[in-house]
């Protein structure tokens, strides 16, 4: 498990082994030796994350728009599929864990479709009662972040339920090329246009169209926050139809146009500092 140094943040990543891999592409734990002073926008990758705060304290969170009231959560939230970015306030100090789920698995883990979850924030009590409070409390009182990660990985394979596995046309649609017709997936799986978007939303949560917008947007985030090249060069690697075309879409999910991006780090693509 590498361990690294980000914005005064000590964080720990492990790759979770099967059966959990099959899900979960990465859990995480970090903790933050002082508060994070200032605002950002999360920018959506089309994916379930779940964060369980191993502290007490209040983390704030608000919709894209700016007139929308700012939420509190304590303990532990699930983030649904977003369809653009959302508001996360300056954070507390203190270590937080938590795991990223493959695109459409995490229903079969989370035990309700992805499709219940999008553009929603769900507490970890209300999505799973009292024992969701009790993972809460276990984590916490591991002494050692490595252990803590095993236990919220056994604690994640525990609720592996098999009925809710991923459709095959759905896991088909998800290793195709993004910049790939809807149609000729359709075409591919045997399904309707209508079936085959029904199956796909029940799973991501998104529809194939907005998903792969997501997808192609997401490797932008990547490529900048690298460093990449100019905007016109990076609009051409990630497959915008032009510049113009890659500024409204960039625009759309993360607020601000690429030429403003603010990514935490080049390790944090998907963390916009707003403010």
């Amino acid at each position: 498990m590498p361990l690294s140094v980000q914005d005064a943040t000590f964080v720990i990543q492990l790759r979770p082994a099967a059966p959990l891999e099959t899900f979960v592409d990465l859990l995480w734990w970090s903790r933050r030796a002082a508060p994070y002073s200032v605002s950002e926008h999360m920018l959506p990758t089309g994916t379930c994350q779940l964060v369980i705060a191993l502290h007490d304290r209040p983390v704030r969170w608000a919709p894209a728009d700016a007139a929308a009231d700012w939420r509190t959560w304590r303990h532990g939230i699930v983030h649904g599929p977003q369809a653009t970015y959302y508001r996360a306030g300056p954070k507390p100090a203190g270590a937080v864990i938590g795991a990223a789920f493959r695109p459409g698995a995490a229903g079969a883990v989370l035990g309700v479709p992805a499709a219940e979850l999008v553009d929603r924030h769900v507490t970890l009590e209300e999505l799973w009662g009292a024992s969701g409070r009790a993972l809460q409390e276990r984590l916490a009182a591991c002494r050692d972040p490595r252990d803590a990660l095993r236990a919220l990985e056994r604690a994640l394979v525990s609720r592996i339920r098999t009925p809710l596995l991923m459709h095959p046309a759905v896991a088909h649609a998800l290793h195709a090329n993004s910049k790939q017709p809807i149609e000729r997936l359709c075409q591919e799986t045997g399904y309707s246009h209508r079936h085959f978007v029904a199956l796909f939303r029940t799973a991501v949560g998104l529809t194939p169209k907005h998903y792969f917008r997501l997808r192609r947007f997401s490797s932008a985030a990547r490529v900048l926050a690298a460093g990449g090249g100019s905007l016109a060069g990076v609009a051409a690697q990630c497959g915008y139809a032009d510049q113009a075309h890659f500024t409204r879409e960039f625009r759309a999910f993360c607020g601000a146009p690429p030429s403003a991006y603010r990514p935490r780090s080049s390790g944090s693509p998907f963390h916009h500092v707003a403010g």
